[in-house]
């Protein structure tokens, strides 16, 4: 099995091997248009392993992390109740994070800052009232 990948590996004397494409160049030059960008399919099962992922991160005190698969859950299965109301928790315990963390010589206080005001749109859209 070793020697099959070796003589794969080398080229036999006298032959020339041609250099082989290692990047995708649509993707590499920005034309592609990227994956974020693309609505996921509902699908269940992947929004429940999104769930228990932010689940995970939520007991270890990622916030931000959690956040962001709790969101990844609500892409995959919108109507998720229980991704709802975690993301509405995770995300008051990152904000809170966030203000603790300021400092003003901080060198990534614009970041945190950034992080600050999408977290707070976030939150006050989970806690609006949902038209009937």
């Amino acid at each position: 099995m070793i020697l099959v990948a070796i003589a794969l590996a080398f080229p036999v004397f006298g032959q020339t091997k041609r250099p082989v494409l290692i990047r995708d160049t649509d993707k590499a030059e920005g034309k592609e248009e990227p994956e974020a960008s693309k609505p996921k399919e509902y699908d269940p099962v992947e929004a429940e392993k999104s769930f228990n992922v932010g689940n995970f991160y939520y007991k270890r005190k990622n916030y931000d992390a959690a956040v962001e698969r709790y969101l990844e859950a609500l892409e995959y299965q919108p109507a998720l109740t229980k991704a709802r109301d975690a993301l509405e928790r995770a995300c008051a315990k990152a904000l809170d994070e966030h203000r603790n963390y300021i400092n003003p010589k901080a060198l990534d206080l614009a970041q945190h800052r950034e992080k600050m005001a999408k977290l707070e749109k976030a939150l006050a859209e989970l806690r609006a009232p949902k038209p009937k």
